[in-house]
C-alpha cells in the first residue's frame, strides 16, 4: 500500500500538471479564435481596398477569401503600454494562392484594431511565432527560385516591427498607398 502511494504519487502530479497547462493553453485559444475570428481587417492587395469583417474565422466572397489562421501573440508593438496583438491571417483572391499575413492589431485602451499587415509569402509553411521587445519574431519557409508554387524550401528566421498605421508591407519592401519604402524586417539568427 505505501510502496503504490510512492509510485502512483510522483506519476500522477505531472499528469494532472500537464492536463491543466494543456487545457489552459486550449481555453487561450479558443478565447483568441472568438476575438480574432470575428475582427474586422482591411484588405489592401491588387483586387481590393476595403475593410472586411470576419464571421466563425473567414470572410467569403467571390474573388476574395481571408481566414484566421489560428495564430496570434501578444505584445506592445508601437511601445505604449498597451497589449497589442499580432495575427496570421490568410489572403486567396481567387487563385490557388494563399498568401500569408501578419496582422498588426493597436490596443487603444478599449479594444483592438487592425492597423498594418506585412504580406509573408505564398503558402508559407510557419513554424513558430515568438515576440520580444516588441518585434515579431518569425521561423518559416518561403519560395525561392526553383521551388513548385505548393512547396517553399528556403528557411527564414525574421523579424518584424509594427511598420505604422495604415502600411501594408511586404517581406521585400514597404507599401505605403502606393509607394515602395524601405524594408520593416530584420534577420535572425
Amino acid at each position: 500500500m505505501r510502496l503504490t502511494r510512492t509510485l502512483i504519487l510522483p506519476l500522477l502530479l505531472p499528469a494532472i500538471f500537464g492536463t491543466t497547462v494543456f487545457l489552459d493553453k486550449r481555453l487561450a485559444d479558443d478565447k483568441a479564435a472568438r476575438i480574432f475570428g470575428k475582427m474586422t481587417y482591411h484588405i489592401d492587395d491588387a483586387l481590393d481596398k476595403k475593410d472586411i469583417t470576419l464571421v466563425n474565422g473567414e470572410h467569403k466572397e467571390w474573388e476574395l477569401h481571408v481566414r484566421y489562421a489560428d495564430r496570434y501573440l501578444y505584445g506592445d508593438f508601437n511601445h505604449d503600454a498597451l497589449q497589442d496583438a499580432a495575427v496570421m491571417l490568410v489572403e486567396n483572391t481567387g487563385g490557388n494562392q494563399d498568401w500569408y499575413t501578419l496582422a498588426f492589431l493597436m490596443n487603444d485602451g478599449q479594444r483592438l484594431t487592425h492597423h498594418a499587415t506585412i504580406y509573408l509569402d505564398d503558402r508559407a509553411i510557419i513554424h513558430s511565432l515568438r515576440v520580444k521587445n516588441g518585434k515579431v519574431f518569425v521561423d518559416m519557409y518561403v519560395h525561392q527560385p526553383g521551388d513548385c508554387h505548393g512547396g517553399p524550401t528556403k528557411r527564414l528566421r525574421e523579424w518584424y516591427e509594427y511598420p505604422g498605421r495604415g502600411v501594408f508591407a511586404s517581406r521585400i519592401g514597404t507599401y505605403i498607398f502606393g509607394e515602395i519604402t524601405e524594408g520593416v524586417k530584420g534577420e535572425s539568427g
